[in-house]
């Protein structure tokens, strides 16, 4: 019978820990606060800037012009980075973006802190090439998203345990020290009198997407000694007993 009330208080804490999914808007008083950040180079600093919503598609960084696709989180013209402030300690697990242009590649960093800096603080001033000297820890770069979701490899592996209620993501690719990093593409500037190219120039390929939305799980509790359990937890539990009496009841009964 212990055994059966172990097994059923177990499952209502693995629901506890089930991922969330969050939808991403300009709101402040959406969870989670999403705010901008922006630099002209990975050595210049980082600046606050603002974030756009469009409803169905996400959120965007920077206030440009909608052109060219610039109103979206983009690395053209500056690299420009969303900041994910959640109420509660959290591991990223997945993203979608809601609208797309050219390339799609970001890269997510989560706050693992550093002495008393907050998360902001080490944004504000800081630089993109001293990021991960300045208590962000870059999670992985992803590739080509698309508008599919994406997940980001979090619930198993090195970054399993990593949970943070600041995260970071950012249009482009990024190498620790360096900064941010754009993708090539070739492009002809000179042709023979054949009609065949003989002058190729490699030009960056920016990256443009509109966030929708991202999930995760919220940090469960370090010890759940001393804890009442939940109302739902006490219920299966009885459940369970009850099951349990019944079935010793039956097998006296033969």
């Amino acid at each position: 019978m212990r055994s059966i009330l172990a097994a059923v208080l177990c499952a209502g804490s693995l629901s506890a820990m089930a991922a969330t999914n969050w939808t991403l808007t300009n709101s402040a008083a959406n969870e989670p606060e999403v705010t901008g950040w922006k630099a002209t180079s990975n050595a210049s600093d980082i600046y606050k800037t603002s974030v756009g919503y469009w409803s169905g598609s996400g959120i965007g960084v920077g206030g440009e012009s909608s052109s060219d696709g610039q109103h979206a989180l983009d690395n053209k013209d500056g690299y420009e980075l969303a900041l994910l402030s959640f109420d509660s300690a959290v591991r990223l697990e997945s993203v979608r973006a809601g609208w797309t242009y050219n390339d799609t590649d970001i890269f997510v960093m989560a706050f693992t802190g550093l002495g008393s800096m907050t998360a902001v603080q080490s944004l504000d001033g800081g630089t993109f090439s001293n990021l991960t000297s300045r208590g962000w820890t870059l999670i992985g770069n992803y590739a080509d998203i698309g508008t599919s979701t994406r997940n980001l490899g979090t619930t198993s592996g090195a970054f399993e345990n990593t949970y943070s209620s600041f995260w970071l993501i950012g249009a482009g690719g990024f190498a620790s020290g360096v900064g941010v990093t754009n993708d090539t593409t070739s492009t002809c500037t000179g042709y023979d009198r054949r009609g065949k190219c003989n002058a190729w120039v490699d030009q960056p390929k920016y990256d443009y997407l509109k966030l929708a939305n991202v999930t995760g799980t919220v940090k469960p509790p370090s010890s759940s000694v001393g804890t009442v359990p939940e109302p739902g937890s006490l219920a299966l539990a009885g459940i369970a007993l009850l099951g349990m009496v019944g079935l010793r009841r039956r097998e006296r009964a033969h």
